[in-house]
């Protein structure tokens, strides 16, 4: 069995928030949610959790964003 996030019962990007791209979907979950440690430590999700304790909704895994910018714009 992968080696899934701990989070993933939680995380919208896994559970399919991304209704009608579902191969979107898949590709996001193989490269970040179930491809162990490296997997999340490159998800932007699981990097804003570990820092803050949240994430926004909206925050996909693989964006640009810097920490700092999230939290900016998050008023966190």
């Amino acid at each position: 069995m992968a080696d899934v996030c701990p989070s993933a019962d939680k995380c919208p990007i896994f559970s399919g928030v991304l209704k009608g791209k579902e191969i979107t979907s898949k590709n996001y979950r193989l490269q970040y949610c179930e491809n162990g440690i490296v997997g999340r430590n490159n998800c932007k999700r699981w990097q804003c959790k570990n820092k803050f304790g949240k994430v926004p909704e909206q925050l996909l895994p693989n964006s640009k964003k810097t920490l700092e910018e999230i939290a900016a714009e998050n008023n966190w």
